[in-house]
């Protein structure tokens, strides 16, 4: 076995006595330089750099039964981790420590040979290779975990969402066929009348609810909401929506401003959907005694049809705009209404799954305007990108 150099006991015992002044002239300049949180106890700063420090030394006198760095290094690396450093501070902690290692060395004045400072490099390199290795392996672990964790959450959500809401179209769509079979025979009085358009009216919020949820579900699982575009009037469509839409608020008027006939290619059922929202919206939201416009027209190159429905209700406010087409972004000032704050995100989907767009336009003095865009050809929309 080789026998230690005098020179290198000599740095050993220079490493060993001069431990606590090393490490205290570390930690000032790790917080001098803002490396650390200021909350952050000095305890947990040095953590176990004394110990590599004692490692470093036995390393220098080449004991056999000295305990390799490694150990020491990936359990630091652990802790940083677990303390919240980043993994460029670790690699900063350890160069500075060097750097002060070097300064005191170089203070005592004695000689410094070539091979001690390669012994001294090795260590630190290697010190620096465990823990940033140590620190990634458990960066990794705990993202892969919280995926994994994530991706359970949204598959039992999805799987929540379709059981529940197929649960309650079942009983929904029974109450709606009775009803519509009562009223085809006619109701015996007025309020009998009254009582089973309440209970349409319900059960058709309800069913949309519902549905809205699916389609939401859907779109969180596949990254789109699927559409069939076919060859279709426009003007039909808007008009059936309209009709639909008067039969649930029967003292509202609408009206409706049409150029000629507009034959376009979309999915009649997913458009009606879209008008039936923003429809209800402009109902539900302007005073009574106002009207609610709709108009259809088709772009100057005649490549894009647009739909506007115009309410008198309170402007929306700015800072709401930027979140309006988020999912579960209802109105709060609507709390205890029917509705889960889907029907805008849910219809823009719709509009980007035909290649078009949906926006709004809002002020005290024009009124609010929603404006779907639909190009005239549905274009091939790539699907969103998913973590």
């Amino acid at each position: 076995m080789t026998s230690p150099s005098p020179q290198s006991c000599t740095l050993a015992d220079l490493l060993e006595r001069r431990r606590e002044t090393i490490i205290e002239r570390w930690t000032e300049r790790m917080r001098a330089e803002n490396l650390v949180d200021d909350r952050l106890s000095t305890p947990t700063l040095r953590n176990s750099l004394p110990e590599f420090l004692d490692q470093v030394a036995a390393a220098l006198r080449r004991q056999p039964q000295a305990a390799p760095c490694g150990e020491v290094a990936r359990e630091h690396g652990r802790q940083r981790y677990r303390v919240g450093f980043d993994l460029r501070t670790v690699v900063i902690e350890y160069d500075m420590l060097r750097e002060v290692l070097f300064d005191t060395i170089e203070e005592s004045g004695g000689p410094l040979q070539l091979a001690e400072v390669r012994a001294l490099c090795a260590a630190f390199s290697a010190g620096i290779a465990e823990a940033v290795d140590q620190f990634s392996r458990d960066r990794d672990r705990d993202l892969q975990a919280g995926a994994a964790e994530r991706e359970r959450a949204s598959e039992f959500e999805r799987q929540l969402i379709a059981i529940v809401s197929h649960d309650l179209r079942s009983p929904l769509t029974a109450m709606l066929v009775a009803s519509e079979a009562v009223v085809r025979r006619g109701a015996p009085d007025d309020k009998t009348a009254r009582l089973l358009l309440r209970i349409q009216t319900g059960a058709q919020r309800a069913t949309r609810l519902i549905n809205d949820l699916l389609d939401y579900s859907h779109e969180r699982k596949s990254g789109r909401i699927p559409v069939r575009p076919q060859d279709v009037s426009l003007r039909v469509l808007v008009r059936e929506a309209i009709d639909e839409a008067a039969t649930m608020f029967p003292e509202r008027i609408i009206e409706y401003a049409c150029e000629d006939p507009i034959q376009t290619r979309a999915d009649p059922d997913r458009i009606a959907q879209v008008l039936s929202n923003l429809l209800t919206n402009a109902l539900k939201y302007s005073p009574t005694n106002t009207v609610v416009r709709v108009a259809t027209r088709v772009s100057a190159q005649a490549d894009a049809v647009t739909i506007e429905v115009h309410n008198w209700g309170p402007p929306i406010p700015p800072e709401r705009r930027g979140s309006l087409f988020e999912a579960f972004q209802g109105d709060p000032s609507l709390r205890g209404r029917a509705s889960l704050g889907l029907g805008l995100h849910i219809s823009r989907q719709i509009l980007l799954a035909h290649g078009g767009t949906l926006d709004v336009c809002s002020s005290a003095e024009e009124g609010t305007t929603f404006t779907c865009t639909l190009p005239r050809q549905p274009q091939a929309v790539p699907l969103p990108m998913t973590a």
